[in-house]
């Protein structure tokens, strides 16, 4: 014999949880669809605009200025670490949630704790590398221009 059909309350009850994570899941794949692109077509025309400004400064004879991808990057890892790790914690706090464990405290504590820590460390060496950067920018700049590095204010 087949169950009783269960009604839209029961469903609820019984998988509130897998509904939740479903539900997430189909948010985040369409932000994704959506601001992938839209990133992608920025950056690209941010690209031909740089290009055009560095075009149109050598026709006038101006020295092209040169961008430090280094400290960029830096920036990026130190800025994306962070943001990416806490997207993950709060999906494996979701799915710790949604299964019910016994452990949930100990688990979301251990997930949270470690993202704090991996946050920290990316945080401070981005910020420690562009510093570093920066020094080495300007002991360049100060070779170039013939002038000592410890006569440069640091």
């Amino acid at each position: 014999m087949n169950p009783p059909p269960m009604n839209a309350y029961e469903f609820m009850a019984q998988h509130h949880g897998e509904l939740l994570i479903l539900l997430l899941m189909m948010l985040v794949i369409f932000a994704l669809l959506i601001l992938v692109p839209q990133l992608l077509r920025a950056h690209l025309k941010k690209s031909e605009m740089l290009h055009l400004e560095q075009m149109k400064a050598l026709e006038k004879g101006i020295p092209a200025s040169r961008t430090d991808e280094r400290s960029r990057v830096a920036g990026h890892t130190a800025m994306l670490v962070p943001m990416v790790i806490i997207i993950c914690a709060g999906t494996v706090t979701c799915f710790v949630c949604a299964s019910k464990s016994e452990n949930l405290t100990v688990v979301v504590l251990t997930v949270w704790a470690v993202v704090g820590v991996v946050s920290l460390a990316a945080i401070t060496g981005g910020v420690a590398l562009i510093g570093r950067l920066a020094q080495l920018q300007s002991d360049e700049d100060a070779l170039e221009n013939d002038v000592s590095p410890l006569d440069v204010p640091q």
